[in-house]
């Protein structure tokens, strides 16, 4: 790996089913569109759904919080 590249830090969290990323990312869909991060969200530390609830996908919108399926 070169040294202009440093790797992304990716938190998951098993528990809660929530995946963050440490720095900033660019998230594109399958046509290339930049998706943007939920605008209350901090973009530096973003987090996406894990658990598949969120009906902000792939962001992580707190659904996970509410109980089992």
């Amino acid at each position: 790996m070169s040294e202009s590249k440093k790797p992304v830090e990716v938190l998951w969290k098993r528990k809660s089913g929530s995946i963050r990323i440490e720095g900033p990312v660019i998230v594109r869909d399958e046509d290339g569109n930049i998706i943007d991060p939920l605008p209350d969200k901090d973009p530096e530390r973003p987090k996406f759904c894990g658990c598949g609830r969120s009906q902000s996908k792939p962001w992580c919108d707190g659904s996970h919080k509410k109980g089992e399926r």
